[in-house]
């Protein structure tokens, strides 16, 4: 269990080199958190151009358990007519946790956190893998 509030972070990502984010959020009726187009600029640089298409929804909260985050972002989603890894040019569909745990490079918390078996077959009805990231 983790004793300070940290921000945590639960989100989509859908990532292809022909993934067009606009089609997505058509597919889908949803408005992503951060998107871009391969050749294009990356969200908020006119330096630095996407090397692959990418769409992302995204929660985040210091209060809310991940458990909460996760279907928070499934609501979101809703019923989807199609799964998120057979939409035309999406490569890679995943769920990624993030959790921020060091201080200085140095972890000096311990995380535990569940996934539901709900959560895990709702995680594989979307066609979506697990990604956990705790740093």
């Amino acid at each position: 269990m983790i004793k300070k509030k940290l921000l945590i972070s639960v989100a989509i990502y859908l990532r292809g080199h022909r993934l067009n984010p606009d089609h997505v959020t058509q597919t889908l009726n949803v408005q992503p958190s951060r998107s871009q187009k391969k050749g294009g600029f990356k969200p908020g640089s006119t330096r630095f151009v996407a090397k692959i298409g990418m769409w992302t929804l995204k929660v985040k909260s210091n209060s809310r358990s991940i458990a909460e985050l996760i279907n928070e972002l499934f609501q979101k989603i809703g019923n989807l007519p199609v799964r998120l890894d057979e939409i035309e040019g999406v490569e890679d569909a995943c769920l990624d946790i993030f959790v921020p745990l060091s201080k200085n490079g140095k972890i000096d918390e311990t995380l535990e956190f569940v996934l539901t078996k709900s959560q895990i077959v709702k995680l594989s009805q979307l066609g979506l893998s697990a990604c956990f990231t705790v740093t």
